[in-house]
């Protein structure tokens, strides 16, 4: 499996502002970085490097510093810098004014409308200037700056476009960065017998298998213990045994069984959405979201957001109720997990 990673192409960059987060060590790497620009670069390729070693270097400080998505800071309703891939709504005015307004596009379940406020002569790039006129999403640093009421006022840092690149050569990549880092069930090679069955028609069994009792079977498939839930874990189910191809990867998986059994939304992740977050401090290669119903694409949209951060961009994987029940049809371990759960439900009741 070619070693890929998520790069970005800055096509605004506010150095003064940068260097300011940075502080003088950073900033000093910046200065060392520049001066190791060969003196015969044309000035044009000079701008475009020094943009790229500014990009390199905040997304670098807030990879280790472990800067806040856009959407944990307005769950956490605090944070001074995010650093996210950001949906924006088409700007119409770029080419208008010098000073504009790009607003985020909503979220649903959070009441706060978040405008990004860019001195459009700024820009470096023509193409992410007409970009952001029509939207899209893009790789994003900034600053909180102010607030009016509900709506929050953030300085970018940094704005350009995601792209994937091997780490090797650093080619640019002709796939989308959602597509790679989306994996499915049957990418894994633990479970690729799944290919082999088909999409069940009716979720129905799975409001009978209990979420603890589906967290042995995975235990079962890849011969991992599944202690139990203590309410501090980030996680439900970990494991560092799973291979798309060659790859060895680390998982962090939560879990949702029948306890509310209909359609995911962010309502089932705990207040403000926290048990994402908390899924996504895990230190594993894949965040995982199984439920045993349908998950709608809300859930889906922000576990992408926290997994393709682009200072620590990682695979997700959603597993919704038919692809559970196919999962467990495939290593024969629906029946079992019915009546370990009916056990479970009966010893409950005569406690």
């Amino acid at each position: 499996m070619k070693e890929t990673t998520l790069v970005v192409d800055p096509g605004f960059v506010h150095h003064r502002k940068i260097e300011a987060i940075l502080g003088q060590t950073g900033t000093e790497i910046i200065n060392q970085q520049i001066a190791e620009i060969p003196l015969r670069t044309p000035d044009w390729r000079v701008e475009v490097l020094t943009d790229q070693i500014y990009s390199k270097i905040i997304l670098d400080f807030c990879g280790v510093n472990e800067i806040k998505t856009l959407q944990q800071i307005l769950l956490d309703e605090c944070g001074q810098l995010f650093c996210s891939i950001v949906d924006v709504l088409p700007c119409e005015e770029i080419y208008d004014f010098n000073r504009v307004v790009a607003n985020c596009k909503g979220i649903e379940g959070i009441d706060y409308k978040v405008e990004l406020h860019i001195t459009s002569g700024r820009f470096r790039s023509e193409t992410l200037k007409s970009c952001l006129y029509r939207g899209g999403d893009f790789a994003v640093v900034a600053q909180y700056y102010t607030r009016d009421d509900k709506t929050l006022v953030f300085h970018p840092l940094l704005i350009g476009f995601p792209y994937l690149a091997d780490v090797e050569t650093g080619d640019l990549l002709w796939k989308k960065y959602t597509d790679f880092y989306q994996v499915h069930l049957e990418d894994f090679k633990e479970f690729e017998i799944v290919k082999q069955y088909p999409l069940p028609s009716s979720i129905e069994k799975m409001k009978f298998i209990r979420e603890s009792v589906f967290k042995q079977c995975l235990g079962k498939i890849l011969t991992e213990s599944t202690p139990k839930d203590w309410g501090g874990e980030s996680s439900d189910f970990f494991t560092s045994h799973l291979h798309i191809r060659e790859s060895r990867l680390s998982a962090a998986f939560l879990l949702k069984g029948p306890a509310k059994y209909s359609p995911m939304t962010p309502k089932h992740l705990g207040k403000n959405g926290d048990q994402i977050i908390r899924l996504s401090k895990e230190p594993a290669n894949v965040l995982v979201i199984q439920h045993c119903h349908d998950i709608l694409p809300t859930v889906i949209e922000t576990l992408k957001v926290f997994a393709t951060q682009p200072s620590n961009p990682r695979h997700y994987c959603i597993i919704d109720g038919r692809e559970s029940l196919r999962m467990l049809e495939a290593f024969n371990l629906v029946d079992w997990a019915i009546e370990e759960s009916a056990n479970l439900d009966q010893e409950k009741n005569l406690a």
